[in-house]
């Protein structure tokens, strides 16, 4: 790669430095996050130690969907979504689109039932916003994590501008590391030396950097179109087309008729409807979509789960009174397009979940491996800086916080496993968290061993975590493997290990103050 000139460098340098360091801390909880939530679905099933976890909709649910219909106001049945629970009940929601008319800002008002997967009992009936709804308490941990990481806890749309933002620094970050190796193919190669020293740890940071810069720029590309496209992309596009009417968009773009025929019209058989789209992909149905519920514009949406070797799953058209194939419905419009395909390509790309736990795995890696170069990015930077007033004593506090995040959520799946049989956990999760962050703060003023002591509470933690969801109704290996639930065990498994290896990896002795990866300068 040719080389610049001494005054652009410094300034890339520059760039690199403070893009990386400013938003650095948030840069490096989303990442953490974002890593971590790959297994979302995993942690979902891990959780909840529910045995009878069903992945497929099922096949027979004609007759149960039409008895819960008949108790809904027609109102609502502009779109009905059926789906399972986290715990594996079937469930119903049956509503339709509002928009305010002085913001322009769509609500969706509706009934959700949700009955039992065995006798068809109504276990629960709510009705009113949907935003209002509460989620499956069995699912309250990881709707944490993820609430964590595409939004950091902070309420829309401020928390998706912010990970937006966030995003584009890592861009940039990416693209000035590039523009900065001035020997980009042979530091792909490089041997880190002594790692007790700045200078190995300036090493293992271009190594994991160079490696990661293509999945570095690919995460930051799609986390900030997902955030920006969310918070921004429609009320935008809204504004501009359809004089601030969301539900008017959100009609075109999920591919609404102009023209709607309401005449009454019976529905065609569901049971058939599954078992064609079945045939046809050699797949599972996760979601079933109707649009126009009893009128002679019904449609059917089946959204399959991704068949072996695709990058994205199918979803299928049929017509809702003549149950007739009307092919592969795209995310967007009525027709395919080089957009929609695009689109349809940003989400697997992000988190990883195109090829099941394989793919999963390797985008877990390589975002801790991210979230490793953000951490040490701002450590070497603040080392060469901490005699200047503005950044003495941050490096200390960056280690805290490095540690600290992973803690905290720890401390969250403590208080799921705790609340969850006795209380509410979509309150004592955050909770948790907070608790971990106070106990973080309090280690992080003892400057001589705050870092191996959070090291050996993350560590501690870890290895204790199986237990305690045993302990608290979760299922063993063998009954989770027996009920086709590996994901138990994986889980188990990676948080031993983490929990072992964080353990021997302590220090035995310190001398200095100084954290591990930065122990003294290296020799002029």
């Amino acid at each position: 790669m040719q080389a610049l000139s001494q005054a652009p460098t410094k300034r890339l340098v520059a760039i690199h430095g403070w893009s990386g360091t400013l938003l650095g801390l948030l840069l490096y909880a989303v990442i953490f996050t974002g890593a971590i939530v790959v297994y979302a679905g995993e942690v979902n099933i891990w959780s909840q130690g529910v045995l009878a976890y069903e992945r497929s909709l099922g096949t027979k649910i004609d007759r149960d969907f039409r008895k819960a219909a008949r108790g809904v106001d027609p109102k609502y049945y502009e779109e009905v979504i059926i789906s399972r629970t986290t715990g594996g009940d079937i469930r119903y929601l049956f509503h339709g689109h509002v928009s305010d008319p002085e913001t322009g800002q769509v609500s969706e008002h509706g009934v959700r039932i949700t009955v039992d997967r065995e006798s068809g009992e109504t276990l629960e009936r709510l009705e009113g916003y949907l935003g209002d709804f509460p989620g499956d308490p069995a699912s309250a941990l990881s709707r944490f994590w993820v609430d964590l990481h595409v939004q950091l806890y902070v309420p829309a749309p401020w928390g998706l501008i912010l990970t937006g933002i966030l995003g584009l620094s890592m861009m940039v970050a990416a693209i000035s590391g590039i523009l900065i190796h001035k020997h980009l193919i042979r530091d792909m190669f490089l041997s880190a030396r002594d790692t007790a020293r700045l200078v190995g740890a300036r090493d293992l940071h271009v190594l994991a950097g160079t490696w990661g810069i293509p999945f570095a720029i690919l995460l930051a590309f799609t986390g900030a179109f997902l955030s920006f496209a969310l918070s921004l992309g429609i009320p935008v596009m809204a504004m501009i087309a359809f004089g601030g009417d969301q539900a008017a968009l959100l009609e075109v773009l999920l591919g609404g008729e102009e023209t709607k025929d309401l005449t009454p019209a019976p529905l065609a058989s569901l049971d058939y409807i599954v078992a064609d789209a079945i045939s046809r992909t050699d797949s599972i149905v996760r979601s079933i979509q109707i649009f126009n519920y009893g009128s002679a514009s019904a449609d059917v949406k089946v959204a399959m789960a991704n068949a072996v070797g695709d990058l994205t799953p199918q979803t299928l058209g049929y017509d809702g009174v003549t149950r007739a194939f009307e092919g592969d419905k795209p995310i967007f419009g009525q027709t395919e397009s080089l957009g929609d395909t695009l689109f349809g390509l940003i989400i697997p790309l992000h988190f990883g979940n195109f090829a099941g736990l394989a793919s999963k795995t390797v985008w877990l890696g390589l975002g801790l491996a991210m979230a490793y170069v953000t951490a040490t990015g701002m450590l070497l930077w603040t080392k060469r800086r901490e005699e200047e007033p503005l950044w003495h004593g941050f490096r200390h506090w960056v280690m805290v916080f490095v540690w600290g995040l992973p803690l905290s959520m720890l401390f969250s799946a403590v208080a799921y496993f705790v609340s969850a049989p006795l209380s509410d956990p979509d309150w004592w999760t955050p909770a948790g968290f907070l608790i971990g962050a106070i106990l973080v703060v309090a280690l992080g003023f003892n400057r001589n061993s705050a870092e191996a002591q959070l090291r050996w509470w993350n560590g501690a933690i870890c290895l204790a975590l199986p237990i305690l969801r045993h302990l608290m109704g979760g299922s063993s290996w063998s009954e989770a493997l027996m009920a086709g639930a590996g994901e138990v065990l994986v889980i188990d498994l990676l948080l031993l290990i983490a929990g072992a290896v964080l353990l021997r990896l302590l220090p035995r002795r310190r001398t200095r103050e100084e954290p591990v990866l930065l122990v003294r300068e290296p020799a002029e």
